[in-house]
């Protein structure tokens, strides 16, 4: 039996860490342009035009700094999305700039009428007020519309920020005598079965046979008592100056010389363990995530458990995966977090 784990693209994945280190140069550069551009222009209108780089003169000039300050923060942006490796720091980011901007569109808004009556040189009260009146319900609409964009965002920035634990629901239980035995009965079930996995565990390690490797010995047990179709060991690494997990050991599992399997840390669940340093159950794994392969066919198992690797000092050495045609338990976690303990003993 061989198992083959899907990647979005291999190549893909390679070309686009190659070039992200000069993409962040190139944005780094413009960025610092265009800023330079904008201070001089303060201080000393029309620069361009009087260095001979471009005629600035004709352009509206609070058209020609608000379009400068665009494309500068167009490239902020993109220098942020490159830097930060978390989706959700670049979601937070993105969505207070938003709220910044609605603010300055909203103002900017309101004085348009009495900057038109300024520039046609129609300055009465009557004039003003007749303007204001036509304007107030695209003001309010758009005040309106801007209020519910702002406050739907703060939701999603809330919900972006919490921790995934805040979304469980902790309800009391009132046991009656009997449901108390029962639940007293099911914890010593679950200490015997951890204390009976930990001690198999450990006598394979110690029985091993000389020159055999340590770590594809303790995969191997681990993999066979949790019973599960596959086993991944990822060992930490620094590539290209990023934090990363990459294959090491392998349970049931192929993988070609010629390809790497390696996750950055946040990005896809063994990478998001790796960040967090806390270990997750998944009983819904997507379509093709991984597959098990023998002469009967393919097919996909149900559940997934991945456990970070911590050493005594909680530095993260690496992560492991299984997978598993049955669906893991909070019980089972619990035993994993315990054993893995011993992939950090020489």
């Amino acid at each position: 039996m061989k198992t083959t784990q899907k990647r979005t693209n291999i190549r893909e994945k390679n070309i686009h860490t190659v070039y992200k280190v000069p993409a962040i140069i190139v944005a780094s550069i413009f960025v610092f342009t265009f800023s330079l551009i904008l201070v001089l222009e303060n201080q000393y209108p029309n620069i361009l035009s009087l260095i001979g780089v471009l005629e600035t003169k004709e352009f509206n000039r609070e058209t020609y700094l608000l379009t400068l300050g665009y494309i500068d923060l167009v490239f902020v942006i993109v220098l942020i999305y490159l830097i930060f490796n978390s989706k959700q720091v670049f979601n937070i980011i993105l969505g207070i700039i938003f709220i910044f901007l609605s603010f300055f569109s909203t103002s900017k808004l309101y004085n348009l009428p009495e900057q038109i009556l300024s520039a046609l040189e129609r300055k009465d009260d009557k004039t003003y007020l007749q303007v204001m009146d036509l304007s107030a319900p695209t003001f309010y609409t758009l005040g309106f519309t801007f209020a519910i964009l702002v406050f739907l965002l703060f939701r999603l920035i809330s919900q972006l920020m919490k921790d995934p634990e805040d979304h469980i629901i902790y309800v009391p239980k009132y046991f009656s005598k009997e449901n108390q035995n029962k639940e007293e009965e099911a914890k010593d079930t679950f200490r015997e079965r951890g204390q009976l996995i930990k001690k198999n565990i450990q006598a394979s390690i110690l029985n091993r046979d000389e020159g055999d490797d340590k770590e594809q010995t303790l995969l191997n047990s681990i993999c066979r008592e949790f019973q599960v179709s596959t086993g991944i060991y990822y060992k930490t690494k620094v590539i290209d100056g990023k934090n990363m997990i990459s294959f090491s050991k392998g349970f049931s599992f192929y993988l070609p010389e010629s390809q790497t399997l390696a996750y950055e840390f946040g990005e896809g669940l063994p990478g998001q363990v790796a960040a967090t340093r806390s270990s997750i159950i998944s009983n819904t794994i997507p379509e093709n995530y991984i597959k098990v392969v023998s002469g009967l066919g393919d097919s996909t198992p149900n559940s997934l458990m991945i456990a970070p690797i911590l050493d005594a000092e909680a530095n993260l050495l690496g992560v492991v995966e299984l997978a598993s045609f049955r669906n893991f338990t909070p019980e089972d976690r619990e035993i994993l977090d315990k054993v893995t303990i011993w992939f950090t003993e020489s």
